[in-house]
């Protein structure tokens, strides 16, 4: 395997599909990548407050990733 065998796929939610150009993407990291690498590897605001699950389940910004996972990344919305 290279150095670039983990394969995730990003998927963008509501604003962030406008601002990135895509709602969803399958993108190539390094072996032991984790959720805040593939954050920062994105033009987003790091001030923003975002949600983002692997897979469906709530995730750190400190997990390691494995091939194959899921991210799905979206703002913090509040109000009612």
């Amino acid at each position: 395997m290279s150095t670039l065998d983990i394969k995730i796929t990003i998927k963008l939610i509501g604003p962030f599909v406008n601002q990135l150009g895509f709602s969803e993407k399958t993108m190539s990291f390094p072996d032991g990548v984790t959720v805040e690498t593939v954050l920062s590897s994105l033009p987003l605001d790091p001030k923003r407050p975002k949600i983002v699950t692997r897979n469906g389940q709530a995730v750190a910004s400190g997990e390691r990733l494995s091939h194959g996972d899921r991210l799905a990344i979206s703002p913090l919305y509040s109000g009612g």
